[in-house]
């Protein structure tokens, strides 16, 4: 008979590595099933909280971490009718971010990954920013969706991985930049996710002149926009949204002491559009 999530939750560490080396298949595909199962008690509490403590643990094998890999990064997991708005799909997307979030973290000082597995995640992570319509938060009664901010969190551990290359840098920064035209205002802190990126990229080495390049042409979007369409309702909601953006990459630039030029850069466009 398989265990049942709410049973393992309740045994010692010795004892589910036990029953792992026994069973691992069934277990793990067990836990898949309810990843993204809309009952939050069920998602979060039980499933997501399980899998936090095998991977922090240590009882997740390499060969375990792999096969959520290669089951996560199946259309039916990460992508899994991506491009929905307000249903409860997101919850399959979004946990699905944050359970690869965490292998490719652990990932990055063990290296069992493959170049192709976290060639294919990182790709994956990329397009999910631009292609992720819902931008739902905190959902009442069913917990929290926060695709956008899963997504985000997932590119900045594929950047600060040992394989991460920064000719990728171009995709990323399209793909953010596509965050802010979502026809809508983030409202929990998705921002510091967004700089938590350009952050990433900037201790990896990027070229400061390839970030205040990209800047302008966040702005000259907006001016785009406004010419085109005037005060439109999807050009308010993304003036605020950059706004929100560059306010949090100021403050985040100057209290890590890092790039001045671009610095001064974000002080004038908050100043010229403020």
């Amino acid at each position: 008979m398989p265990y049942q999530i709410s049973e393992i939750l309740t045994m010692s560490s010795i004892e589910r590595k036990q029953i792992l080396q026994e069973d691992s298949k069934s277990i793990l595909e067990n836990m898949l099933l309810h990843i993204g199962h809309p009952d939050e008690s069920i998602r979060d509490h039980q499933n997501l909280r399980l899998f936090l403590e095998l991977m922090q643990s240590d009882s997740l094998s390499v060969v375990n971490q792999q096969f959520l890999v290669s089951q996560l990064t199946q259309p039916s997991y990460f992508y899994f009718q991506i491009g929905e708005r307000d249903q409860d799909s997101i919850f399959q997307r979004s946990l699905s971010a944050m359970w690869l979030t965490a292998i490719i973290r652990n990932d990055a000082s063990q290296l069992f990954l493959t170049s192709e597995q976290y060639e294919e995640i990182f790709d994956l992570a990329v397009h999910y920013l631009e292609k992720e319509k819902d931008t739902r938060g905190y959902v009442p009664g069913k917990g929290w969706a926060y695709g956008i901010a899963n997504g985000a969190d997932l590119l900045v551990a594929c950047i600060q991985h040992p394989k991460f290359k920064l000719e990728l840098s171009a995709p990323i920064l399209q793909s953010l930049r596509d965050c802010f035209w979502k026809d809508s205002v983030f409202v929990d802190d998705e921002e510091e996710k967004f700089v938590a990126i350009v952050v990433a990229l900037i201790r990896k080495g990027i070229d400061e002149k390839i970030l205040i390049e990209w800047l302008e042409q966040v702005f000259d979007s907006l001016e785009y926009s406004r010419e085109c369409n005037g005060y439109s309702p999807l050009f308010l909601k993304a003036r605020t949204q950059t706004l929100h953006f560059v306010k949090s990459l100021y403050f985040a630039l100057k209290f890590k002491k890092l790039t001045p030029e671009l610095q001064g850069i974000v002080l004038h466009f908050i100043s010229k559009w403020s």
